[in-house]
Parts: structure tokens; sequence; C-alpha cells
């Protein structure tokens, strides 16, 4: 029984570190995606959130990355999918100053922009999930019904 034990736990800590990582990427839609190696990236969306789905990522990508960025007037850009650690220089949530050029004939144009780039390593760890301040909001609430209701009775 112990052997058939440990055999068990050994293949699956092999199956678990062996098998691929899958992160959350936003659902392709038609027009403004734009998809490259498992990492999709979503433009001109009006709120910065999209919906998502899972994606399973090549061998070589080892973290999910989400990077939301504000590009305008009630226009966001959110790339979000599978990628490599070697590309960033953190694994969590951080604002990153960039440079944004949009090249055209005849017209470069620059500007600064702030990236929220989120990069995590676990599976499905890359969904855009309801803000801390909302859950404080919901707990407090939560607590005043309770105490409201109980004192009533």
């Amino acid at each position: 029984l112990i052997s058939a034990l440990s055999i068990f736990n050994y293949s699956y800590y092999y199956c678990y570190k062996y098998s691929p990582l899958s992160c959350m990427t936003c659902i392709n839609a038609q027009h403004d995606t734009t998809q490259l190696d498992k990492f999709r990236v979503r433009a001109r969306l009006t709120v910065p959130k999209c919906q998502m789905e899972p994606i399973i990522c090549d061998r070589d990508q080892d973290v999910c990355v989400t990077i939301t960025m504000h590009i305008g007037v009630d226009h966001y850009w959110i790339g979000s999918g599978c990628d490599k650690h070697e590309n960033f220089q953190h694994i969590a949530c951080e604002n990153v100053h960039t440079l944004t050029r949009n090249v055209q004939i005849g017209i470069v144009q620059e500007r600064r922009a702030l990236q929220r780039v989120c990069v995590c390593t676990t599976n499905l760890c890359n969904h855009i999930a309801i803000n801390q301040s909302s859950i404080l909001l919901i707990f407090i609430c939560a607590l005043i019904f309770f105490v409201y209701y109980n004192s009533a009775s």
C-alpha cells in the first residue's frame, strides 16, 4: 500500500510539474483582437476588462500575464495570456511607465502611458478579478446589514 501511494504521489507530481501552464486570455473579438504565441491583445475597449477564457500555454511559457493600459478617453487596451518569465522583471502587479508609438505614412506619434502589468505563475492566475476595495465595501455592507438585522430582533 505504501509503495502504491508513493508511486501515485510521484506520478501526480511528475504530471503536475511537467504539464503545460494554463492562463486566462481575453475572448477573441472580431476587428479588435491580435494574437501572438498564446497572448491576445484587445484594443478599443470602453472599460478596463474583457470576457476571458482559458488557454493552454506552450511548454516554454512559464508565466501568465495581464497588461492593462488606458489609451484615451473611454478607451483601454488589454493584453493577456501566456509568456516567458525572462521578459519581465517581477512576479506580481506593477505600474510600468512606457512609451507608445503610432506610425502612419508621414506621421509618427509618441506618448507616454502607464501600464498595469500583472505576472503570475500558477494555473489561471491572471483573471481580471474584483479589486480589493470592492471586496471591502461588500464586506462592510454585509456587516452593517447583519448588525442591523440582529439588533431589530
